[in-house]
């Protein structure tokens, strides 16, 4: 069974996954303020020196308004005031689990906590990240600023809280394994034979999405994107995925979504944008369709601020009764863009690719 926290952010949460970085930001916010752990945490994860430690403040997303060279207004993921022995302290933590900062993201948080040294505060950024994304302190911390600027892995967060151990942590850890911040970096044998099969894996996958697959996309609704695609979405969303974009402000995705069950899931997407000038026209047809259309769910399709989607899991478990597995998919999906193009025909006001 999953952990309580995946499925509380399956009941609350979509795929977006700034949410989920917001999401993880709150659990990790509630963790630090218990029974002294910011303090071993800073101790034993950053460069920060203090003695004591008395936490005044723990605050998530709170918006700064922009400064007069900035492009727009900041919201680090957290906001901590503490005090050490009298002498007031301020951190920043911004947390990113698959993207990089956005622009200039971490100088324009330095120059808000320059602010605050203005007042005598001691002022502190951290840079939690789940990949590697190295930065240089001398592009964040400028123009006198003296914010120190320390940057760690979740792996690292994970491996810290295995000497923390509570009923509020075991979960917490239970989720990070879910989503992957628990690299081990050690290789498991699993991990070997993976790897000794990788070309071979690629290779299947590779042929359940090309040949007659990528001729029907291509004959309904024009070519898919390049190759190289499916390794970003591999790496942003757990999902290897041919994506065809419709240059209208939605995408068709279909691949291998993978999951923590035995088995990956064999899927399909249709997606639209949040800035689709004709969005709410496009949900209503989408709507329309999951009604018409057996096995066809959708997600998020009230969510102004997400991708609404409509979408066709199949375990791929249901698959290998066959003699010839990448045929069956193959049909699958071929199936299910024939189902898609309908909904292409009966709206050709929504401006497809020809």
């Amino acid at each position: 069974m999953s952990s309580l926290l995946m499925r509380l952010y399956r009941l609350l949460g979509n795929k977006d996954r700034n949410q989920q970085e917001d999401y993880l930001t709150e659990i990790f916010a509630e963790i630090l303020e218990k029974d002294g752990l910011l303090l071993d945490f800073l101790r034993t994860l950053t460069g920060i020196s203090i003695s004591s430690m008395d936490i005044r403040e723990v605050t998530t997303q709170k918006t700064y308004a922009k400064q007069v060279d900035h492009i727009s207004d900041s919201r680090p993921d957290m906001m901590i005031r503490f005090s050490d022995r009298d002498k007031p302290h301020i951190l920043f933590i911004e947390n990113k689990l698959g993207t990089g900062e956005g622009y200039q993201q971490l100088k324009r948080y330095a120059d808000h906590l320059r602010s605050y040294e203005a007042d005598g505060c001691q002022t502190h950024l951290i840079y939690i990240t789940k990949t590697y994304d190295p930065k240089k302190k001398s592009d964040i911390i400028q123009n006198g600023n003296a914010a120190t600027f320390d940057q760690v892995r979740w792996y690292q967060i994970y491996n810290w809280l295995q000497g923390h151990r509570s009923e509020l942590i075991d979960l917490f850890l239970g989720y990070m394994e879910e989503i992957h911040l628990n690299d081990s970096r050690r290789f498991v044998p699993q991990d070997i034979y993976a790897i000794q099969h990788m070309e071979r894996l690629i290779r299947m996958m590779d042929a359940c999405l090309d040949g007659p697959v990528e001729e029907t996309v291509t004959a309904l609704f024009n070519r898919s994107t390049g190759w190289t695609n499916r390794f970003a979405q591999l790496r942003d969303y757990g999902r290897y995925m041919k994506q065809n974009d419709q240059g209208n402000f939605t995408v068709i995705n279909f691949g291998f979504y993978l999951t923590n069950d035995e088995y990956p899931l064999v899927s399909i997407l249709f997606q639209v944008n949040p800035k689709c000038p004709n969005r709410a026209g496009l949900i209503q047809a989408m709507n329309e369709f999951v009604e018409q259309n057996e096995g066809w769910e959708s997600q998020d399709m009230d969510d102004n601020t997400s991708w609404a989607t409509i979408y066709y899991d199949k375990n791929l478990l249901e698959f290998l009764s066959a003699a010839d597995h990448i045929q069956v998919v193959q049909e699958h999906f071929i199936a299910r863009l024939n189902e898609l193009y309908v909904l292409k025909q009966q709206y050709p006001n929504f401006e497809w690719k020809p």
